[in-house]
């Protein structure tokens, strides 16, 4: 005996089909991170380069004091425009945070769940060697103890810009680290943000009426 294939066995094989491989990439937010404070004027720059926005623990009015438990200005959403120099002041509300040392520069970022992280974007200030400020030379990501290096090629002008990090299938943690190895400069860095692998809910529901269809059809089929 032979079952028919009929119109509605095909509809569902077809939604089945349609939605399984379905992901789609959506950002998702830190809930804190830990790094030491940016320098300033004590450490020889010309104005202070803080995470004044941070709220957790720490010193933000210190250069290279712990931070942790909070989220500051590289995550407030503020992508910055302009070169340091037009934007940073004494008060070190600016909207970059900086280092002059240290290789590389780790900052630790968490997250409230389990995430399949795809792309980590990093802004950044390229002032074409203003102020002895230069892009990063690479950028480095950890999650579960698997790291994976992006060289950073220096490209002409001097405007600020990003990087986006295209991480391998199956980066999976609940924190990431993000190392900053740097030329023999300071570096600027203005927002980080994130997105993670997630199943569209269109495509679930899909799958779901799909796997209903074939279902009742199994019920319902007859003989020919």
């Amino acid at each position: 005996m032979t079952h028919a294939l009929t119109p509605l066995r095909v509809v569902a094989a077809v939604l089945c089909l349609a939605a399984a491989p379905a992901q789609a990439a959506a950002p998702v937010l830190p809930t804190h991170y830990d790094m030491l404070n940016g320098y300033g004027m004590a450490g020889g720059g010309s104005f202070n380069y803080w995470d004044k926005k941070y709220n957790g623990s720490g010193n933000s009015s210190l250069d290279y004091a712990p931070l942790s438990g909070g989220l500051g200005d590289l995550t407030d959403g503020v992508i910055a425009t302009e070169n340091w120099h037009l934007v940073e002041n004494v008060e070190g509300t600016g909207p970059y945070v900086g280092w002059n040392k240290g290789e590389p520069w780790l900052i630790t970022f968490h997250f409230g769940q389990v995430q399949a992280f795809n792309t980590v974007t990093v802004w950044y200030d390229d002032p074409d060697g203003l102020g002895d400020i230069a892009p990063p030379a690479a950028f480095t990501v950890t999650v579960g103890g698997n790291t994976q290096r992006f060289e950073i090629s220096d490209l002409p002008g001097a405007v600020p810009t990003f990087s986006v990090l295209t991480l391998a299938p199956g980066t999976v943690g609940n924190s990431l680290v993000l190392g900053v190895e740097r030329f023999n400069n300071g570096v600027m860095l203005s927002e980080v943000q994130f997105t993670s692998a997630v199943p569209e809910p269109a495509s679930s529901l899909l799958l779901g009426l799909g796997l209903g269809l074939t279902a009742w059809a199994r019920r319902n089929r007859r003989e020919v």
